[in-house]
C-alpha cells in the first residue's frame, strides 16, 4: 500500500526521544549520558515535574542534583513525557488537541498501573501508552479538517449506539487506516520493536516476547476512556471491572491494595495530578 505523501511529510520524532525511547528500560549508568544529551531547558523541566510531585523536597536546587535522587525508570518516564508533549505540542495543531493530550497523557498512566511489577514493565507499558496513537495522529496532522468532521461523525453515531468502523472510514477517505500509519512511521522512525508491535493492530497473535506488553497496553488504553479521559466520548465504555479481571496480576493488585472501591477516583486524581505537574501556561495541549 502506497504511503501518502501527506503522512511522509510529517515532522518526525526528534533524534534524542528516538535514541531515548531505545534505551528502555534505562541502565543507572545511562542516567548521566541521557542528561548531558537532553539541554538543560529540558532538564530544568523534569527538575520541576520532580519538585511538583513532591517526590524530591528541594526547593530551589540544581536541576541534575533534584533528578539524582529519583530511580531511572522515573527519569526516563519524565524526560519522555517532556519530549512527546513538546513534540506534539509543535508538531501537531488542531481544534481538539487540548483533550487529545489529556486522553495520550491518561492511556500512559494507566497502562503503567496495570502494568506487571517492576518499574522495567512500568516504564515500557507508560511509553507504549503515551505513543499508542500515533497513526491516528499523523492523519490528524495530514487531514485536520477531514479527520475532525470524521471524529465528530464517529461520536454521533457511537451518541445513537449505531454501529461504526472508523478503520473502514479512514481507508476510504485517506488510502490508510490509523494502525497502518502507525506502524509506517514506527518502522521510518526506527522505533524500538517493543513500540512496533503496540502502534499497529493490537490483536492476540503479537510475539510471545511482546504479547504481555500488548494485553497491559489494550487494557490501559480501555481504562482511560471508561474512567472518562477517552477522545472518542461517546464510544461504548467497558466497566472498570471487566477491563481489569482480563489482567488477572492487575485485578489480584488492586484488590489486595483496597482500590477496588475508590478504582476510578484513584486513577481520575491520579491523572490530573500528572496533567498539572506537565502543564506549560503557554502550552496549548495541557488544560488551563
Amino acid at each position: 500500500m502506497a504511503v501518502p505523501s501527506s503522512i511522509e511529510r510529517i515532522e518526525p520524532l526528534p533524534a534524542i526521544a528516538v535514541a531515548l525511547l531505545n534505551r528502555l528500560p534505562l541502565e543507572p549508568a545511562e542516567v548521566r549520558d541521557l542528561q548531558a544529551s537532553l539541554g538543560i531547558e529540558l532538564l530544568n523541566s523534569a527538575s520541576q515535574v520532580v519538585l511538583a510531585s513532591g517526590v524530591v523536597a528541594a526547593e530551589n536546587a540544581d536541576p541534575r542534583s533534584v533528578l539524582e535522587q529519583i530511580s531511572p525508570a522515573r527519569f526516563a518516564e519524565i524526560a519522555t513525557t517532556i519530549l512527546i508533549r513538546d513534540y506534539l505540542k509543535r508538531a501537531f495543531t488542531f481544534s481538539g488537541d487540548r483533550r487529545y493530550w489529556r486522553y495520550t497523557l491518561a492511556c500512559a498512566i494507566c497502562c503503567a498501573e496495570l502494568a506487571p511489577p517492576g518499574e522495567d514493565h512500568g516504564i515500557l507499558a507508560y511509553a507504549s501508552g503515551l505513543l499508542h496513537d500515533i497513526g491516528r495522529l499523523a492523519l490528524i496532522a495530514a487531514y485536520p479538517d477531514k479527520y475532525s468532521n470524521l471524529l465528530a461523525l464517529a461520536d454521533r453515531m457511537f451518541a445513537t449506539e449505531q454501529p461504526f468502523d472508523i478503520l473502514e472510514y479512514e481507508r476510504m477517505l485517506f488510502g490508510f487506516d490509523h494502525f497502518a500509519a502507525g506502524a509506517w512511521l514506527a518502522a521510518t522512525w526506527k522505533l524500538p520493536p517493543w513500540l512496533l508491535a503496540i502502534v499497529g493492530r493490537f490483536h492476540d497473535q503479537a510475539s510471545s516476547e511482546h504479547r504481555t506488553l500488548v494485553a497491559t497496553v489494550r487494557a490501559g488504553t480501555r481504562l482511560a476512556h471508561s474512567i472518562g479521559f477517552g477522545y472518542l466520548e461517546a464510544a461504548p465504555r467497558a466497566h472498570i471491572r471487566d477491563i481489569l479481571r482480563q489482567l488477572p496480576a492487575a485485578w489480584e493488585h488492586w484488590k489486595v491494595l483496597d482500590r477496588w472501591q475508590y478504582g476510578e477516583e484513584h486513577m481520575r486524581a491520579k491523572i490530573q495530578s500528572q496533567l498539572n505537574w506537565y502543564a506549560d501556561p503557554y502550552d496549548s495541549l495541557t488544560e488551563p
